[in-house]
């Protein structure tokens, strides 16, 4: 409710700068034990001519006595302050939300539909009773399940729900125990290590997430929440729920839960010039590989060749400089083992190799178990960095077609070639605007095509993007913005397009 009315204020503050200022829109104020409260508004007057302000309740509300000006004159570049005295009752304990209408009108002989603004202003209120604060929150917890694609691991999915009449926060820890040994398997804060807020009448849903596929036996898993409003009430609320999971659970899988830290490789290769040439020294880069999986997992190291999706061009480093020791070893469930990357290029051609150049190293798992064959393939990107690096992108943008729906909107679709000619990667971000010449302003929001997209040395993207045009809008207005692959912050260039639409 609070979002949908601080929405309507925004989309009315435009409007309201040309002739009144208020110092804001959403004030709250906590009722101790239905005592008095005032709440104050400054009105300012902006504008050479006088003004009058008409206050009034949007609904009627017999839960609070409030009192409030009626209506307020203000004077050219004048101030005042508008009290509301709030008091509770018996009946207002808990969170509510008061709105009132404003209506500013200018004092000049004029059409009143011309002269006239109206506008929300909100009051939360708190009414506290200290002494009998009733606040109940539930929680429930449904059936684990498990993710065959990205983020491979167990969702737990939890439901908060705020029962009382009070707004609360929450917060506190999700843990995960083996029941035949009471052994702690997992434990994460909820919510991120912060609170949430829970609107009275209200819930919450969302996801624990479990970076490893457990093994079928049973579990139990302990809640300890925390809930409570500011320092005038808290309490710990515990949930305990026991499960089973069952060979069933896996019946889809179809990859083992394995995974690499890093996920991505980068090394910097010194090069250091001699009288006679340059010279250099191996590195070596440690690569921890994961099992996450309650089955053992055989794996298999190797570089690749160059694939269609990879695009490497001539940027595909030579392989036999690179080595990774071991390439062959079994990891327990559970378990982890170190791997070392060596890159040695003391018998290269270090002359000929500046900027950013590529490799890919495969990694193949695959389980012990014979009852159950699982393969799994993980692609992990290594750049080499040699130095001497040149950042630089070429884009070409352009309306391939245009097609009039009807006699108000256009079906726009918007060509894209984003190339990077520099040796090394480069991110870039693309923005686009919807514009009315007439009146040389904006119509609606910017719209984000691209964001943080990263393009190897040498590579090009072309894609296309529909857009919608109203009546009015005459131009498209992009900006691509590039920057380093290796920085994204540090921008580049700016490239801007103006795309005149033809009607």
């Amino acid at each position: 409710m609070r979002k949908i009315i601080l929405l309507i204020i925004s989309l009315n503050i435009f409007n309201l700068m040309f002739s009144l200022n208020v110092d804001s829109f959403f004030k709250s104020v906590e009722l101790v034990n239905s005592r008095e409260e005032i709440v104050s508004f400054y009105f300012t007057n902006d504008s050479g001519r006088k003004i009058i302000i008409y206050i009034s309740s949007f609904f009627e509300n017999s839960l609070f006595e409030i009192s409030y000006p009626n209506e307020i004159s203000l004077l050219p570049y004048e101030a005042k302050k508008a009290d509301f005295f709030v008091k509770g009752s018996k009946s207002s304990e808990g969170t509510h939300i008061l709105t009132f209408s404003i209506t500013v009108e200018d004092n000049l002989p004029v059409d009143s539909k011309v002269s006239k603004i109206s506008f929300p202003i909100i009051i939360k209120i708190v009414d506290l009773n200290t002494s009998n604060m009733q606040i109940s929150l539930d929680m429930h917890c449904d059936f684990p399940f498990i993710s065959n694609q990205k983020n491979l691991g167990t969702f737990f999915p939890i439901q908060l729900a705020n029962n009382s009449k009070w707004e609360i926060d929450v917060w506190g820890t999700f843990s995960l125990y083996k029941l035949s040994n009471n052994q702690l398997i997992f434990q994460k804060s909820l919510f991120q290590d912060q609170s949430i807020n829970l609107l009275p009448h209200t819930s919450k849903e969302g996801d624990i997430f479990i970076e490893k596929y457990l093994a079928p036996e049973e579990y139990k898993i302990r809640a300890e929440i925390y809930y409570g409003y500011k320092n005038y009430f808290q309490e710990k609320y515990v949930y305990e729920k026991e499960f089973k999971i069952t060979e069933d659970l896996y019946k889809e899988k179809n990859m083992l839960n394995i995974n690499t830290y890093p996920d991505q490789i980068y090394i910097k290769i010194p090069k250091l010039m001699t009288p006679r040439e340059y010279i250099t020294t191996p590195l070596e880069f440690s690569l921890d590989v994961v099992n996450n999986d309650f089955l053992d997992i055989n794996v298999f190291l190797d570089f690749e060749e160059e694939d269609e999706e990879q695009n490497f061009f001539n940027r595909k480093t030579n392989d036999k400089y690179l080595s990774i020791t071991p390439n062959e070893f079994s990891i327990p469930k559970y378990q982890k083992v170190e791997t070392k990357l060596i890159a040695d290029y003391r018998r290269s051609n270090l002359v000929e190799l500046s900027g950013e150049y590529y490799a890919n190293l495969s990694l193949i798992g695959e389980n012990n178990d014979e009852t159950q064959v699982v393969q799994s393939k993980i692609n992990i990107p290594i750049t080499l960095d040699f130095g001497d690096n040149i950042y630089n992108s070429e884009s070409n943008i352009y309306i391939k077609e245009n097609n009039l729906l009807n006699d108000f909107y256009n079906n726009i679709t918007i060509g894209f070639e984003i190339k990077n000619t520099g040796n090394s990667s480069v991110h870039y971000d693309i923005y686009m605007k919807k514009w009315n010449s007439t009146t040389n302003s904006q119509v609606g929001n910017k719209i984000i095509v691209k964001s943080q997209q990263s393009l190897l040395a040498e590579q090009t993207d072309e894609f296309t993007e529909k857009l919608v045009t109203e009546l009015g809008v005459d131009k498209i207005l992009i900006e691509v913005v590039t920057s380093k692959g290796t920085n994204p912050s540090e921008i580049i260039k700016v490239d801007n397009y103006s795309l005149k639409i033809e009607r």
